[in-house]
């Protein structure tokens, strides 16, 4: 097939086929449209007619071409957001949640026991703070030792680290109220009175740290974007550390 072509001094090439249909080319993209006159020889009014159809399909390719980019624009769904949180906790992170809980439960209970004993008033109070104190001990170590055995890969989670921190501080209340018990043995009268005295506030100050780390346990159930926060949040054993 002959092709004649004509130089447009805007953009690409125009040319017209045997059959009258000018094309053209704008980059990569060829745009087909209308039929004129096939150019013979060097006729400026004949050039004229083609490099006038070539510029109205230039104009309807430019057309296209936007209303396409806009569309494209337009339909593009918005970036999703970063997640809010975190995946569900697995079963090993809701375990460890559960352990903790269940040591501040116990240990609670004890040191209220140990108080309970304080206000006692009978001649074996000693022996009797004594025997407790060593229960306070056991229910103490069991609480750290859940406490710091956070499973392998949460090392970093925030609230790990906010219940850690609370272990700290109870941790030195539980040895002063160790100290102060120890103190009361073969005290009589007057001395007696006093040192059950110090072991009642030391037993006080070992409640309100214990608190303290009730209080993070709460606060790391509410926080959605933890994985141990939600283990608190769904372990049974937090259920009522939780509420």
């Amino acid at each position: 097939m002959s092709i004649l072509y004509l130089e447009a001094p805007w953009a690409g090439c125009v040319h017209a086929d045997e059959n009258g249909l000018a094309a053209l080319r704008v980059g990569e993209k060829w745009c087909d449209r209308g039929r004129v006159t096939r150019a013979k020889g060097k006729s400026p009014m004949r050039k004229s007619i083609v490099l006038i159809a070539a510029a109205a399909l230039l104009a309807g390719c430019g057309g296209s071409t936007s209303t396409t980019a806009k569309t494209s624009t337009a339909a593009s769904p918005p970036a999703s957001s970063a997640a809010t949180s975190s995946t569900a906790p697995t079963a090993e992170q809701t375990a460890w949640a559960g352990a903790v809980c269940t040591a501040t439960t116990t240990l609670k209970k004890n040191v209220q026991g140990l108080a309970s004993v304080v206000t006692s008033d009978g001649s074996n109070v000693s022996a009797a703070m004594s025997a407790q104190m060593t229960t306070v001990k056991t229910s103490a170590n069991a609480l750290v030792t859940a406490i710091t055995a956070v499973p392998p890969g949460s090392e970093s989670d925030s609230e790990a680290t906010k219940v850690q921190a609370s272990a700290d501080q109870f941790k030195t209340s539980i040895t002063a109220l160790k100290s102060s018990v120890a103190a009361l043995q073969g005290k009589m009268g007057t001395a007696k009175v006093t040192a059950l005295a110090t072991v009642r506030s030391a037993a006080s100050a070992s409640l309100s740290k214990l608190s303290d780390t009730t209080l993070a346990i709460k606060n790391a159930a509410q926080d959605g974007k933890s994985a141990l926060g939600q283990a608190f949040a769904s372990a049974p054993a937090c259920s009522s550390l939780t509420s």
